[in-house]
């Protein structure tokens, strides 16, 4: 294949460091300092004022920087992440591009801080790697884009099927969005920083798992996908819990990872609906205390 070519042979991942700053007389009456410490957000504040006075505060602020994709030498894309568990994205990403078909299948990942963001080669089989570069993708991806770039309907709206899937019963449901919910309320460790999307895997008795967060929705999918691969987890092994909001490319990534339900804190699209139907997969939110099944007819 011709392409573009990695620019030298990748090193290992370094860290870089980030520059802090601070913000005064803000409106509203909230100053804020912002740290962003190593790249990675996880200097953690509170938020404190009224009307009547202004306070300094410390807040978590997001991180994101480019990444810069190659697979066996060839540039794939650019995909703007969150710079924390990049590996298990890479994994996850080639997984629900169906680079891959397992996690022994990549050979090798090498990541190299370039300074403004990082670069990766992965290497794979040249089989799936072909029908990956076929679809056209050698775009920029926002962080909260999933299918930019995809040049035909085909490759946009590819037809899933989930088979055995997990499906727990009303109170595991119920339990595993409290505790979701619950989790960004009382600002733990992992869950604090401000403007993250959070992905999680669920138990059949509603309890956490495991679970990946990113600034973009599709990323935090990726990299929870392959943080599961990494411990030899799909998705029969328990459902998925999502913040954000449910879109198509969530429903194929989540029918990719071969999951039966999925609970989610926000509202889905109606494509994603078609697309859960298609593949056979519930979808449940939360409201109020109340959970939202959402059906729709057999039909095809």
């Amino acid at each position: 294949m011709k392409g573009e070519r990695a620019p030298h042979p990748p090193g290992n991942e370094t860290k870089g460091n980030g520059a802090n700053g601070t913000g005064r007389n803000l409106s509203p009456r909230v100053a804020a300092e912002i740290r962003l410490g190593d790249r990675h957000g996880d200097r953690h504040g509170d938020r404190h004022g009224d009307r009547n006075e202004s306070v300094f505060a410390d807040w978590s602020v997001a991180e994101e920087i480019p990444l810069v994709l190659f697979f066996n030498g060839e540039r794939f894309g650019v995909m703007m992440v969150s710079p924390a568990d990049l590996e298990e994205f890479v994994i996850g990403f080639s997984l629900n591009e169906a680079i891959i078909t397992h996690r022994k299948d990549i050979s090798d990942i090498r990541f190299q801080d370039i300074g403004a963001g990082m670069v990766v080669n992965v290497l794979v089989p040249e089989k799936g790697l072909e029908k990956a570069m076929a679809r056209a993708r050698r775009v920029v991806g926002g962080s909260s884009c999933g299918i930019c770039g995809a040049q035909t309907l085909e490759a946009a709206l590819p037809r899933l099927q989930v088979s055995g899937g997990l499906v727990p019963d009303d109170h595991a449901i119920g339990a595993a969005l409290a505790t979701f919910v619950a989790a960004r309320q009382e600002g733990s460790r992992s869950w604090r920083t401000v403007g993250m999307h959070r992905a999680a895997l669920m138990n059949e008795r509603g309890q956490l798992v495991l679970a990946r967060q990113d600034v973009g929705r599709h990323n935090a999918m990726d990299k929870l996908r392959g943080a599961m691969a990494e411990r030899g987890l799909c998705g029969r092994d328990g459902f998925l819990t999502l913040s954000s909001r449910f879109s198509v490319e969530m429903a194929q990534k989540a029918a990719a990872a071969g999951f039966g339900l999925v609970a989610i804190c926000a509202t889905p699209t109606r494509l994603a609906l078609e697309t859960a139907r298609r593949a056979g997969m519930q979808i449940v939110s939360g409201d109020g205390g109340k959970l939202v099944f959402f059906l729709q007819d057999k039909g095809d």
